[in-house]
């Protein structure tokens, strides 16, 4: 056999070899190659670097001043102590700290070195509190556009990841605090949408100064930005008040809110000797329309309300017609209907279209305004004739109109709340003195005139006159 041939003999079997060695040593390589990339990686991922990325890109996402507690790892699980924020003029909040957050990420091939994206997966947060009332941070710089960061950040490898995304979020203890009221104690769960966050809860109580509290049954928010937007808001009071609510709120703009009342209880919204007095469970529509901040003098809130199953008594109004007419049901009104309009501006309480009715004994009409505890207000007061029948001069003085089965007067109520004064009171009283001095002066002149026709018969028998 020729050299040559020999040559060409030998070629299968060196190529046979150097395949059977350079796969293994490829396999070896790209094994080594993949945990040299590990190794970086976990590197990186525990390196104060990191940290600070994650607060950066959490600050620019959420307009604040962030700080992370150094990152604790157990295989692709991040635990941290706390996370705490500060936001700026255009932020939703004014601070905010989260204690014990969880977190996985996701070690994709595709999402780390194609997407150039930390995916952080199963986000738990033990606590978060939350306030939207409070001194601001300086606004800070837009996020530089991506080139331009990685052209002033050399250090940090160009492929790795650049930005964070978050796929979901639970928050076991979520507080919000606002002026005059929180959200406490809600399990809240979060997942991002259209731009924004989803927010998901069936737990927590709510406190607003002068409302009753309102336990959470279903809440549904979408936070985009700087605004907040409720889609729906179920809330509970006691066993059977019900509280539905909608509308959105923009920091630093507006709040926009309207809420539907089903039997909720009269009483947290009254005060003084009032609580005393009026019984029953309001229901209607209740609107908050406020630019923000919150000006000083308070939520500006409207709409129309009834009182159902109402009950009123010991009315100092109402108790001088009952000792007038005699009538006892007048100390304890039940009441068949109560309701109005009303528009509060900070300690203004404006109240329209007002009418109260006990059933086929008194019906008042009108409107008044509460401000500074003082009351000053307008009412037509109506009742059934039957009831005056005890009171001399009412029908013709002072009771004088008569329509829808009542006879009516007018009456002016001022002073403060928990003892006004009214003026159908004294009307009343010289009405029926007037009527017993007019009684009284016919009776005398009856009897005068009676006098002297006798006087007149008796000399006629005794001084009889010419035939």
């Amino acid at each position: 056999m020729s050299r040559s041939s020999r040559r060409a003999a030998s070629r299968p079997s060196l190529l046979k070899r150097l395949f059977l060695w350079g796969v293994p040593t490829c396999l070896v390589l790209g094994g080594i190659g993949f945990f040299v990339v590990k190794m970086a990686i976990d590197k990186y991922l525990h390196s104060d670097g990191f940290r600070q990325f994650l607060a950066k890109k959490a600050g620019v996402t959420l307009r604040s001043e962030c700080d992370l507690s150094p990152l604790q790892f157990n295989g692709a699980n991040i635990y941290t102590d706390s996370f705490k924020a500060h936001g700026d003029t255009r932020a939703a909040f004014s601070s905010l700290a989260i204690d014990q957050l969880r977190a996985e990420i996701s070690f994709s091939f595709k999402r780390i070195f194609v997407d150039h994206v930390w995916e952080i997966e199963d986000v738990n947060m033990q606590r978060v509190e939350i306030h939207f009332d409070g001194p601001r941070a300086p606004t800070l710089e837009a996020e530089p556009a991506p080139q331009a960061e990685s052209a002033q950040t050399p250090a940090k490898p160009g492929w790795l990841p650049n930005r964070t995304e978050v796929s979901s979020a639970t928050v076991t203890d979520a507080n919000l605090m606002w002026k005059g009221g929180s959200l406490e104690h809600a399990l809240v769960k979060l997942a991002p949408g259209e731009g924004g966050w989803n927010m998901a809860s069936q737990s927590g109580l709510i406190q607003q100064s002068g409302l009753p509290s309102l336990e959470v049954q279903s809440l549904r928010v979408r936070a985009r930005g700087t605004s907040i937007f409720i889609n729906e808001g179920v809330f509970r009071e006691g066993s059977d008040g019900l509280v539905k609510i909608t509308g959105e709120a923009v920091a630093g703009d507006h709040v926009d809110l309207k809420s539907n009342l089903e039997n909720i209880s009269i009483t947290p919204f009254l005060q003084g000797d009032w609580r005393m007095r009026l019984k029953g469970n309001l229901s209607g529509d209740v609107n908050v329309s406020s630019p923000l901040p919150v000006p000083a003098s308070g939520l500006p809130v409207s709409g129309s309300l009834k009182l159902v199953g109402g009950e009123l008594t010991a009315l100092p109004v109402l108790d001088q017609i009952a000792l007038f007419t005699a009538t006892q049901q007048f100390r304890r009104l039940v009441l068949k209907r109560a309701e109005g309009d009303f528009k509060q501006d900070g300690k203004r309480l404006q109240v329209s279209k007002f009418v109260l009715e006990s059933e086929g004994l008194i019906r008042v009409e009108g409107a008044f305004t509460v401000e500074n505890s003082m009351i000053d207000g307008d009412f037509q007061v109506g009742v059934t004739p039957a009831s005056l029948q005890w009171m001399p001069g009412s029908r013709e003085k002072v009771f004088m109109d008569n329509h829808d089965g009542y006879v009516w007067a007018p009456m002016r109520l001022t002073g403060p709340v928990d003892k006004p004064n009214e003026n159908l009171s004294p009307r009343l009283i010289a009405a029926m003195q007037g009527a017993v001095i007019d009684v009284g002066q016919k009776v005398l002149n009856e009897g005068v005139n009676k006098g002297k026709d006798a006087v007149k018969s008796v000399l006629d028998l005794l001084l009889p006159g010419p035939k």
